[in-house]
């Protein structure tokens, strides 16, 4: 584990202990900071905390106690009870997918994580994003009102195609991703379903680099709708039995 992850998840679990006492059951690291591809200060550390019952009271007060906490370290906390951990896989099959692809259990039981995804809802929650990301675009173009300077600050700033999307493209063919980086997803990704993903590594590279466009931002906003159109077409017809 990283060192600036670990300090941050024993800060935070000594938090959680204080605020929740024996309500809190479990602490799941997963995702880019539970294995290699974690990169200080871009990547955000997310975790899956697991309560008895939850309170919204002693929620609320963790908000208040941890503030800075969050903040510091980039800390995404995904607040689930051990019923909902239970019931809710068919309600976020692709973040339940992450997590089970790579996680560290930090504290409690590993058995906690006994829960099974269906392939049929991981399907339609992936063309649902999908679906949503084409909108998404077609506000953008709408909002900019023909300027392309405002254009691409909105596609510089648009988080609505995550990697987690990728993954959960690449979990759909029932591939172990583990370990592997954006740029190596993406590859995957683009044989897997034969599509032109240039694109998106080109928009990894706007948001995080800060690397210019070589061309117009509405062109570009061309190659990304074509680029989901064509994944919501395979992923419309995939098979999503079990």
């Amino acid at each position: 584990m990283n060192e600036k992850v670990s300090t941050a998840i024993t800060e935070f679990t000594a938090l959680l202990k204080e605020v929740f006492a024996g309500d809190f059951l479990a602490l799941v690291l997963y995702g880019s900071a539970a294995g290699t591809a974690y990169s200080a200060g871009v990547s955000d550390i997310n975790v899956l905390v697991i309560l008895e019952n939850g309170s919204g009271v002693n929620v609320f007060k963790l908000g208040k106690t941890a503030k800075s906490l969050l903040r510091k370290y980039r800390i995404l906390p995904f607040i689930m009870t051990r019923e909902e951990l239970v019931t809710a896989a068919d309600i976020f099959p692709l973040e339940f997918c992450d997590i089970l692809d790579m996680n560290v259990v930090v504290y409690g039981n590993r058995e906690i994580l006994n829960i099974t995804v269906s392939r049929k809802n991981l399907r339609h929650e992936l063309e649902e994003k999908l679906r949503g990301a084409v909108n998404d675009i077609h506000s953008m173009l709408l909002a900019a009102q023909g300027s392309e300077k405002l254009l691409l600050k909105y596609i510089a700033n648009w988080s609505g195609m995550g990697g987690i999307l990728f993954r959960g493209l690449l979990y759909l063919k029932g591939k172990n991703i583990s370990g592997l980086d954006t740029k190596t997803i993406l590859g995957e990704t683009a044989k897997e379903y034969d599509v032109k993903l240039e694109s998106f590594s080109v928009l990894n590279d706007l948001k995080y680099n800060k690397k210019p466009l070589e061309i117009s931002a509405s062109a570009f906003a061309g190659t990304l709708l074509e680029a989901l159109n064509v994944l919501i077409r395979k992923v419309d017809v995939t098979d999503g039995a079990s």
